[in-house]
């Protein structure tokens, strides 16, 4: 029985400023709430995009603001713990974003406002897929061509694919389980959490994957 190949893809952004600022964290907490989803996604996914080979203390570009234009330790603090990946969907991030910002203002009973720094500037990007012009069939082929892939299709296939349509994992798990018919190398795969690793340890780890035959990630 031939096994279906499985068609690699890379991404581009093209992004957009909403022209809505914040300057304090209650206008931060509004702008949330109100915002385009993929203004939400953008500003918890992008960061890993855009650092395609260091992962800092604040992972997303609300922790980020908050420590380095506020001046909010604790706030920034609490925001770098948020991990995507316990959240169902785009929907579940913001009501957690949410909830951690409403708290933190009615601990302190007041809003901190970034009086000597940048306001921050709510943007989001239109993702543009696009083919690598790979197919791969086999484990070894994977292996090889996510060895050489560009940081954007790690991306593609780890982030956009998969939470960014509202799934645990993306496509390319997929297949590996059904199509390929590897199980453990599947399940290896999806216990990779990409949100504690910048992308060039995710493809370490996703190789290392590869080469224990599905055993520990």
């Amino acid at each position: 029985m031939g096994r279906k190949p499985y068609p690699l893809m890379t991404l581009a952004e093209i992004r957009e400023i909403l022209h809505r600022r914040a300057a304090g964290e209650q206008d931060l907490l509004d702008g949330i709430e109100e915002i385009d989803g993929a203004s939400i996604y953008y500003h918890t996914h992008s960061y890993y995009l855009r650092g395609k080979y260091r992962h800092d203390r604040y992972p997303n570009d609300f922790a980020t603001w908050v420590a380095d234009q506020v001046r909010d330790r604790v706030l920034s603090e609490r925001l770098s713990m948020v991990d995507p990946s316990t959240f169902a969907d785009v929907e579940g991030l913001r009501a957690g974003l949410i909830t951690i910002i409403e708290q933190h203002l009615d601990t302190i009973g007041f809003s901190p406002r970034a009086l000597f720094g940048e306001p921050f500037e709510f943007v989001r990007a239109h993702i543009v897929v696009l083919p690598t012009g790979v197919e791969v069939g086999s484990r070894a082929e994977l292996k090889a061509a996510l060895a050489s892939a560009p940081p954007e299709t790690l991306f593609y296939h780890f982030f956009e694919d998969a939470f960014g349509r509202g799934r645990r994992t993306g496509s390319l798990v997929e297949w590996v389980a059904e199509d390929l018919g590897d199980a453990p190398l599947a399940a290896a795969l999806a216990a990779v959490n990409p949100y504690c690793l910048h992308l060039e340890q995710l493809r370490t780890r996703i190789l290392r994957a590869l080469d224990e035959g599905g055993g520990r990630t």
